[in-house]
């Protein structure tokens, strides 16, 4: 899903005019041509999001409206592409790109993420050293959990 080289934008090219749509492809070109980066990294990055909203939300730690929470998960994933940015000498240009074109994109690599990956990849089985047998998302939780982050 690689972007043609001419959809990269600039911070001047953005005005209020411009279709979400055409700024989302264009903030997608720029994360893989200038920044060189890859559509599947973008969707591995929303799979590792859903697994930490999952373990998150499910331990009862996060605040605001259970309903927010995948308007919340496309926004982030959408948000690793960052803004329209510019370097011209030692000064930076920078557009800040909203919340809309953010979940725009990551809607669609959640859609990706369960597509190759399976809406139950989380609850996928897996096993310890010790032969225990446990789910992907109870691991995770349990390694949290001894890093001190949950």
């Amino acid at each position: 899903m690689t972007q043609p080289p001419a959809f990269c934008l600039s911070p001047s090219d953005i005005h209020k005019g411009l279709p979400q749509i055409a700024k989302a492809k264009g903030l997608l070109a720029n994360w893989q041509h200038k920044d060189k980066r890859t559509y599947t990294e973008a969707v591995t990055n929303a799979l590792a999001l859903t697994g930490w909203m999952s373990v998150y939300y499910d331990t009862g730690h996060a605040g605001g409206l259970w309903e927010n929470r995948k308007a919340f998960l496309t926004t982030r994933a959408g948000a690793l592409l960052g803004d329209f940015r510019k370097t011209i000498g030692r000064t930076t240009l920078r557009k800040e790109t909203s919340g809309a074109t953010h979940r725009l994109l990551g809607r669609d690599f959640v859609h990706h993420a369960n597509t190759i990956y399976g809406k139950d990849f989380w609850s996928s089985p897996v096993s310890t050293n010790d032969g225990q047998s446990l789910t992907l998302r109870d691991y995770t939780r349990m390694a949290l959990k001894a890093a001190g982050l949950l």
